[in-house]
């Protein structure tokens, strides 16, 4: 088994919000997420505590293209790294201002503070991925799993007992099970994610390594509750949207229902805060009232 070191990009200045995950090998590294482009400083130091630097990195596999995922991308392009992606975000990390200013739109003038500079990624680095296609770097080798339903160019990547579920899996933080998931705008699809986790479950891995946040070895649990809690929320919306509301008391409405449910759990305000940090709640209320307008009004 190789060793995989979950690495800390400190997003916001808050702990366990947003990892990479890095895989040394005799010729270099791989890193599974980029982070932002606002954390790249904080990717080179905890690259340099295992002796690495920026240019070591020689392959970069993304789950996805939303920007707390692939971010650096660009930059570690232009350090020697080749970018992995599903085939439907190639072009988008080719020309990446489509994809930025319906960022823009939603973060507004925060854009720049939250998310730094994302560049493209040169056509001679980047790759797309087919389900089930392997990637293979020196002795390690890694398998794509398309998983849509959070986004529709969703990718887990499998590697020996360890699966990388980027946001499909959910997110959770260090010391509790409790997840939310993150059910942001345009592309929830409810019916897609539960296949996605249906079809995680059935390979039976072991290890679980949501991009928010670490490695955990209760990988059926996990996915079971996963499962369990996409039920929740789509009863929640089921419940709060036949009435229409203003998206302002939507929002404050999700809220209440996520820490409500992390509160029963006995989950600390800390770790609310970074489970905020790491998804937003704002978002999920904003995408379950993008799919309700789309799928069930």
């Amino acid at each position: 088994m190789h060793p995989i070191y979950p690495l800390d990009l400190n997003f916001l200045n808050r702990k366990e919000a947003i990892a990479a995950y890095l895989i040394p090998y005799k010729g270099g590294a791989v890193l599974v997420e980029t982070g932002s482009g606002s954390t790249v400083k904080e990717l080179s130091q905890n690259l340099w505590k295992y002796g690495l630097k920026p240019q070591d990195v020689t392959h970069v596999l993304l789950t996805h293209l939303h920007l707390d995922h692939a971010g650096a991308a660009g930059w570690l392009a232009m350090q020697g790294a080749h970018i992995y992606v599903h085939p439907v975000g190639e072009q988008h990390m080719k020309d990446p201002e489509k994809l930025l200013s319906s960022a823009k739109r939603i973060y507004g003038d925060k854009m720049d503070f939250l998310w730094g500079e994302f560049l493209p990624v040169p056509v001679d680095k980047l790759s797309s991925v087919l389900d089930q296609e392997q990637i293979v770097a020196g002795d390690l080798v890694f398998t794509a799993i398309h998983t849509p339903g959070h986004a529709e160019h969703h990718i887990s990547w499998l590697f020996e007992d360890t699966c990388f579920t980027g946001d499909v899996g959910g997110v959770r933080m260090p010391g509790v099970l409790y997840l939310r998931l993150p059910l942001v705008p345009p592309e929830l699809d409810f019916d897609k994610w539960r296949q996605s986790l249906t079809r995680l479950s059935e390979i039976g891995f072991q290890n679980i390594a949501p991009t928010h946040f670490g490695i955990y070895e209760d990988a059926q649990a996990h996915l079971r509750l996963a499962k369990q809690i996409l039920d929740e929320n789509e009863l929640w919306m089921e419940s709060t949207f036949t009435n229409e509301k203003p998206i302002e008391l939507l929002r404050e409405l999700y809220m209440a229902f996520l820490n409500e449910q992390g509160t029963k759990l006995g989950v600390g305000e800390e770790t609310l805060k970074t489970s905020e940090v790491a998804n937003p709640s704002w978002m999920g209320a904003d995408g379950l009232l993008r799919y309700w307008n789309k799928h069930r009004r």
